[in-house]
């Protein structure tokens, strides 16, 4: 069937392209052949002369186009099959004349046919479908190329996956050309909320493994997200929606992940005010890779301040009031429709003041524009140099601003959807195991948290996830199969010294409709298993030796190392009854470390 429709999108723009052309040159086209035909009767109507100068047969049909195609090419080769008489030559000239004029004329409709936007569109469709063909391994496409759209498509590249990308601006996609990826990818001027649109991007194909709604408006994200639930169901669906209500109506269709970035951003904000450990373990979580642990601001609880009430100001509002916070709302736009406490901008002083700036704890610059926000910001700290600010950044290219600014938290809308979308993209898990965080204490928050941060030397460690399957770890599905039980500490021992464990932890392990999370060192992996883990770079390569290596998971499992043949394999045998003795002066130090490692939440019943 994918076969099928892969051939009738390939027709249909073979098919687009040949009516193009067909109608701007099939009079040209017409016009050539009646000229050619034409001349050539004219040569088989005139009678030749020999050198007696007599007159002899005119010449037959190939004479005749014989010589009419190399004169109307302005070759020439010369009169034959013997020399023309004034008359044919006479004819000649005509014919020149004649076929030059039509080729000049059909030259000019060429050259507009190139210049016509529908028939370079469809040339750009053309080589655009061609391109998406051609491509072999698992891809996204990619809907909408603003700055989130080119964040998660950095996020992408940095990741060697393939996307496609397509937006209804043809400068965008021209700007494209600007950013440095490592790799060329398809790129479509359209409305990716035609259904045309997505197919010709390859929603059909079997490589295709998700869709991005980035567009500005949430109609388009939502008809996308419509489209490929109809046409493709088991293509996942990444959409970004502003408006609670669009969300509402797309949770009908069965969204794989819909992101609302203020209220995302509003929820985490309230919540660490009265979770602020659950709020530090996320952040640790979801950051980016690599990165220092900075300092964490924690939103501290009492009276607040919201400048500006439109989308992101009304989530933040009734996100730190859900929580038992008082907030005062500024705003002029929208003052007479309700809710808003100060008619103001927030940019003037007396603005502040008559919100009760002197006795408020933290403040929310949250309009649509950079420069306001900072403005509010500025104002805000020359009266209270305390005072903890959140503002809203809106565009990448301010980022030094804000920085320079110094300001204890920056919503970047563009930067959180990404990071989401991302996140689901390489490791899936994670978004479900976030989703037990509110059955975690705030103690067993801190504990994890201070073992996470030791993974990686301060550093926010690496989340990846892995399949107990016969493609991915063969060497453990082979032991499963002969009865060899596979459990957390063999997954986590280190393979060039089995006393000693890696710096990774296992987080989450998904089993069917069951959901283990912070599972023992003893419980056992079965296939199918699916395995979220946290770690160091390092740790994250020894994990993988056990796992398709038969001879180190050996080795991890009984202390006997086989890599180097039988020889080696009776020292190393002896070498572990030795060191037998010592592991169990060492069990109580290993006992402390699984008490950091693993949890006391257990099993956990999931029917979705």
């Amino acid at each position: 069937m994918q076969t099928h429709d892969r051939d009738l999108r390939k027709q249909g723009v073979i098919s687009d392209v040949f009516y193009l052309v067909m109608r701007r040159m099939r009079f040209p086209i017409l016009l050539l052949i009646a000229a050619f035909a034409v001349a050539t009767a004219g040569y088989t109507i005139i009678p030749s002369t020999d050198e007696l100068g007599n007159l002899v047969d005119p010449l037959n049909p190939f004479e005749a186009f014989y010589v009419v195609v190399y004169t109307a090419t302005t070759i020439g080769f010369g009169e034959i099959p013997i020399p023309f008489n004034a008359a044919q030559r006479m004819w000649t000239l005509f014919t020149v004349l004649l076929t030059v004029s039509c080729w000049t004329y059909s030259l000019f409709a060429i050259i507009g046919l190139l210049q016509d936007k529908a028939f370079g569109e469809t040339l750009r469709a053309a080589r655009f479908s061609r391109r998406v063909k051609a491509i072999r391994e698992p891809f996204y496409i990619v809907c909408g190329v603003g700055e989130t759209g080119i964040l998660v498509m950095h996020g992408l590249d940095h990741l060697n996956l393939r996307f496609v990308v397509i937006d209804k601006q043809e400068e965008k996609i021209s700007r494209l050309r600007l950013e440095d990826f490592s790799v060329d990818f398809p790129a479509l001027t359209g409305d990716a909320s035609k259904p045309d649109a997505l197919v010709s991007a390859g929603l059909m194909s079997r490589y295709c493994k998700g869709v991005v709604a980035l567009a500005e408006d949430d109609s388009v994200n939502q008809a996308i997200a419509v489209t490929v639930r109809l046409l493709a169901p088991k293509v996942a669906v990444l959409a970004r929606i502003r408006n609670a209500e669009t969300e509402t109506h797309l949770g009908v269709f069965g969204g794989d992940l819909v992101i609302n970035p203020f209220e995302r951003f509003s929820d985490n904000l309230a919540s660490a005010i009265t979770t602020p450990e659950r709020y530090r373990l996320r952040t640790t979580l979801t950051g980016l890779t690599g990165d220092p642990i900075s300092q964490i601001h924690y939103p501290p609880a009492g009276h607040w301040i919201v400048c500006s009430y439109g989308r992101f100001g009304r989530e933040m509002t009734d996100s730190l009031r859900s929580v038992g916070v008082t907030v005062t709302v500024v705003d002029s736009q929208y003052f007479e429709d309700g809710g808003v406490d100060v008619n103001g901008t927030g940019t003037k002083s007396d603005d502040l003041k008559k919100a009760g700036i002197d006795h408020a704890l933290g403040l929310v610059a949250g309009s649509d524009s950079d420069t306001r926000n900072l403005a509010i910001g500025v104002t805000a700290r020359a009266l209270r140099h305390d005072l903890f600010i959140v503002t809203r950044q809106n565009l990448r290219a301010n980022k030094p601003l804000f920085d320079a600014f110094a300001t204890n938290v920056v919503m970047e809308p563009s930067r959180i959807v990404a990071q989401e979308f991302l996140a689901r993209i390489t490791t899936p898990l994670l978004s479900r195991f976030l989703r037990f965080f509110p059955q975690l204490s705030e103690a067993e928050c801190h504990k994890l948290t201070e073992k996470l941060l030791l993974l990686d030397h301060g550093r926010i460690p690496e989340i990846w996830d892995l399949v107990i399957s016969n493609r991915r770890t063969p060497a453990v599905f082979e032991a499963m199969q002969q009865d060899r039980p596979f459990t957390v500490r063999h997954l986590l021992t280190d393979p060039h010294n089995r006393e000693e464990l890696s710096d990774a932890m296992v987080l989450f392990v998904r089993r069917g409709t069951q959901n283990i999370v912070l599972p023992e060192f003893d419980y056992e992996f079965q296939p199918g298993d699916r395995v979220l883990l946290a770690g160091s770079s390092r740790a994250k390569i020894d994990t993988e030796v056990g796992l398709i290596n038969p001879m180190e998971l050996a080795y991890i499992q009984t202390g006997v190392d086989r890599s180097g043949g039988w020889l080696w394999g009776k020292l190393a045998g002896l070498r572990t009854k030795k060191n037998d003795t010592v592991k169990k002066d060492t069990e109580d130090e290993i006992d402390i470390d699984e008490d950091l490692t693993t949890g006391e939440l257990g099993v956990i019943r999931d029917d979705e």
